[in-house]
């Protein structure tokens, strides 16, 4: 794999401006050669104003809706009204103020069942909308990434079982310290993409950043884990994120 392109943006909303043309192209591109588009989506506050600025009156009419599908890579176990809910998160920003067929978005259930039962459903949606076959990894086109402080990325959090998950494409995650239980991705999917777009703004990630990018300290985290087989990692950066890099 390529070492991953890093682009640093002066503020928040060139950050926003910048991601959101680069899932454009990527979209166009890909529905110009599939006929299709699948991005998985990240929660929390970093991706929301990227979701806001595809729904925008700049961009909402340049976005093939009808082909798009959506995913996301976790969510955290409440109920998706809650204002902690990954999927509220993006049907306010961007998903209930575009046209995008019902059909085309496919968030994680977690009402009306068990944890288990919620990353079984999930997994289920994912093979059944790629028809895969037993042992096989969905092709997501793109996918978006956080980072926390600790280097976690998805729900898979340093030191947890998730992280070891080898078959299953979506695993239940629960650990002291995180304050709701999660459903997530697993390794093997995230590394089975296209794309992945790591995202990550202001001062509180500077380190983090530069110690994944650059193994400053020669330490491994979850993050460091994402290496698409076949695809490419794109990290977008603000300046305050990025200060403590050397090539910044």
């Amino acid at each position: 794999m390529a070492q991953p392109k890093v682009n640093i943006a002066d503020n928040y909303e060139d950050f926003c401006e910048k991601v959101t043309q680069e899932i454009l192209i990527v979209s166009n591109e890909k529905i110009e050669t599939q006929g299709k588009f699948t991005i998985v989506l990240s929660g929390g506050a970093t991706p929301k104003g990227i979701y806001q600025r595809m729904a925008s009156a700049s961009y909402r009419e340049r976005f093939n809706w009808e082909k798009i599908h959506f995913f996301w890579s976790d969510e955290r176990w409440v109920p998706p009204e809650d204002l902690k809910s990954n999927y509220r998160m993006a049907s306010e920003a961007l998903l209930a103020k575009v046209k995008i067929p019902s059909r085309n978005i496919n968030p994680i259930q977690t009402k009306n069942c068990s944890l288990q039962a919620s990353a079984r459903l999930y997994e289920e949606n994912i093979s059944g909308y790629f028809k895969l076959k037993k042992d096989e990894f969905p092709p997501f086109d793109l996918i978006l990434l956080g980072v926390g402080q600790d280097g976690h990325t998805s729900s898979l959090f340093p030191g947890n079982p998730a992280l070891l998950e080898k078959n299953r494409l979506v695993v239940p995650v629960s650990q002291e310290g995180i304050s709701e239980k999660r459903i997530t991705l697993t390794l093997p999917v995230i590394n089975h993409a296209g794309i992945v777009f790591f995202l990550a703004r202001g001062d509180e990630k500077a380190s983090i950043v530069a110690e994944i990018l650059e193994d400053q300290k020669g330490q491994v985290f979850p993050a460091n884990a994402i290496a698409p087989s076949h695809g490419k990692i794109c990290w977008f950066l603000d300046k305050a994120s990025a200060s403590k890099l050397r090539i910044a």
